[in-house]
């Protein structure tokens, strides 16, 4: 038995209210003397044990009113699932689970109307314990109208222990969830929950599109360059009509094609027609279900992958040699030189390779700077020894040990740069003892992912290292022809730009393309002389303003909508990315994701979602009865009163 509003059972020391009275009002008897006591104390016996038999009586009911009384106030319910033990709290555990990820946006209001206020009134008075929570978060609330929709998809972890961090859920002998959505997931998040009883408000999304994926070219983009879109379409209903699809690019429409019934895929062509990022939207027309309907995307447009390369001026330019060859060849590389004195002007949001001649001028800001550029994607590559952050980058656990000698150190290719490198002209130059190495840094075991050239005793030369989605490469010896010859071999230049152009690392347009909850990384360059702050433009028109970190990074969390986010400072955009919802919640919507042969209980209504948890799932509330009995025991009370305390003198 339950007690819903155990907050009265603190009033049951009332019931002492009868006896206190009764002792309070008793009076003493008063000593009269008689001629004939022998029949008279006969009498007077026999009249006062009458008399305090009533009393008792009366007494006993009076405390009996008070008590049901109170427990009418504490509302009891009797739940014979849950045995006879006396709770002070319900034991029936309700939580309702409302969909609210992206791919329920449309249907969510239907979800979340005035019955879902009248269906928890009538829990609560058969005694549940209820909560509410959205899918995306699991956050416990206790109103379903503290839950706003999301774009975000279903929340990832453990279902069961997510509740358990909020509420415990020992003290309920009965846990029931009510899932109220499309269907999408329940079956998935619902299966591990054994002991609960599951049930599903179905409502389902009809005659659902959606653009499901979209391939994007990988590399940059030059000016004029024309290029193509395939888009992937779901549709839920194999007989819808024929539909549109728009595409626009910096908010000018480029094309536009008809997607015929069934199709699931479609292509569409669009040009570069100016240089920059290119923002790009894809439109679905014809659906009312438009959370799944539109895919943003950004394309860089500055024509080729950016090489940055660091480096002292000096006479000969080797890198100025590089530079000029790429010019010359027409390559799809954009060279940059940068002397250490700019080492901030490093534009580090478009990926692509940074080179350094060599590692050890860096101090631990611009470590932490490239650690982050070759965490998101970007390529490293290193001369000489850089000390710890490098040793880090590489998977060393010990320091170097330069080593110089007076005799140049021979070399060999291993089987692992046949497979990766274009090796004939470096496999050449190794052959014919070429290439001359008089200065490098010892290591003391540790190995790299890859090593491509080695010395004749096993240590590394040039090798490789992975480094979150980038990747680390080192020449194990310093840059200048008085550590080696390597500047001065005609091999030099090509085999740079082959290491330029194979990197294994995200696509290049996968850097300004996210999802929804992802925080965003803009890597701005360090403008000196200007106070003018860095902003974020959110797709919904507000700006956040915010600065870089130490490492002059700027971090930005908060991406809960869908659309493209535009860092800038002052009025230009330096940066834009695009955000979408996950290609899971964008899918278009099944009626039945296999719910026929589900163990819940499914319903599209929630008049035979309501009868089932009531007529099924419920207890008696027993105040009806209580009070009933409140009245038998009035009625006796009252007539028993009305008794004189003489009776029995004139029986």
């Amino acid at each position: 038995m339950t007690f819903l509003s155990p907050i009265f059972l603190w009033f049951l020391p009332l019931m002492s209210l009868p006896v206190i009275i009764h002792l309070l009002a008793k009076r003493k008897s008063k000593l009269i003397d008689f001629p004939s006591l022998k029949f008279l104390k006969l009498l007077e016996q026999d009249a006062l044990k009458k008399f305090n038999v009533k009393q008792l009586i009366l007494l006993i009911i009076r405390t009996l009113m008070i008590l049901l009384i109170i427990l009418a106030f504490a509302r009891p319910n009797l739940n014979l699932r849950s045995g006879f033990s006396i709770n002070t709290q319900s034991v029936d555990l309700l939580v309702f689970a409302l969909d609210n990820s992206a791919s329920s946006r449309a249907n969510y209001e239907a979800l979340t109307g005035s019955w879902l206020q009248k269906f928890s009134s009538e829990l609560k008075e058969k005694g549940f314990k209820l909560v509410f929570m959205g899918i995306t978060d699991l956050e416990l609330k206790d109103s379903h109208q503290e839950i706003t929709p999301a774009y975000s998809g279903v929340y990832a972890g453990d279902l069961e222990a997510r509740l358990s961090q909020q509420i415990d859920l020992e003290p309920f002998r009965w846990k029931s969830i009510v899932w109220l959505g499309d269907g999408q997931d329940v079956e998935n998040k619902l299966e591990n929950l054994t002991e609960w009883n599951k049930y599903l408000l179905w409502k389902p999304i009809q005659n659902d599109m959606g653009i499901s994926s979209v391939d994007l070219p990988e590399r940059g983009l030059r000016q004029a360059v024309e290029y193509k879109l395939q888009v992937g379409i779901e549709h839920a209903n194999a007989d819808l009509e024929t539909a549109s699809l728009e595409l626009l690019i910096n908010e000018s429409r480029q094309n536009q094609v008809v997607i015929e019934p069934g199709a699931n895929f479609v292509e569409l062509s669009a040009r570069v027609l100016e240089s920059g990022f290119q923002e790009g939207r894809l439109e679905l027309s014809r659906d009312v279900h438009n959370f799944n309907d539109v895919r943003h995307f950004i394309l860089p447009a500055g024509g080729n992958i950016p090489v940055q390369i660091l480096r002292s001026s000096k006479s000969p330019d080797f890198w100025r040699i590089i530079e000029t060859a790429v010019e010359e060849m027409n390559l799809n590389l954009e060279i940059h030189l940068t002397d250490y004195s700019e080492i901030d002007n490093l534009n580090l949001s478009q990926g692509g390779t940074v080179i350094v001649e060599d590692a050890s001028r860096l101090v631990e800001y611009n470590w932490n700077r490239l650690k982050a550029f070759n965490a998101a994607g970007g390529q490293l590559i290193l001369f000489g020894d850089g000390g710890p952050h490098m040793l880090e980058l590489l998977g060393f656990n010990a320091p170097l040990t330069k080593t110089q000698n007076r005799s140049p150190l021979g070399l060999y290719l291993t089987q692992t740069a046949g497979n990766d490198l274009k090796q004939e002209p470096l496999k050449a130059a190794i052959a014919q003892d070429r290439l001359k190495i008089y200065s490098r840094y010892s290591s003391s075991g540790n190995e790299l992912e890859k090593t491509w050239i080695r010395y004749l005793d096993d240590q590394p030369f040039l090798g490789m290292a992975k480094w979150g989605d980038g990747r680390t490469i080192w020449f194990n010896t310093d840059f200048g022809i008085e550590a080696n010859n390597l500047p001065l071999l005609g091999m030099f230049p090509a085999l740079m730009l082959q290491l330029c152009q194979s990197q294994e690392l995200k696509d290049q347009t996968t850097l300004f393309n996210v999802e929804i909850g992802d925080t965003l990384h803009f890597n701005p360059n360090a403008q000196e002389g200007t106070n003018t702050p860095y902003s974020i433009q959110r797709p919904d028109g507000t700006v956040d303003f915010l600065s870089p970190d130490p490492n002059y990074i700027i971090h930005y969390p908060h991406t809960n909508i869908p659309g493209v986010y535009r860092l800038t400072r002052g009025r230009q955009v330096l940066q834009p990315m695009a955000v979408n919802i996950t290609t899971h919640e964008a899918q278009a919507h099944s009626r039945s994701y296999g719910l026929d042969n589900s163990e819940m209980y499914v319903s599209e209504q929630h008049e035979d979602l309501v009868t089932e948890i009531l007529d099924h799932r419920s207890g008696t509330a027993l105040w009806p009865f209580l009070l009933s009995i409140l009245l038998v025991l009035w009625v006796i009370e009252t007539y028993l009163s009305r008794i004189k305390s003489t009776w029995r003198q004139h029986v």
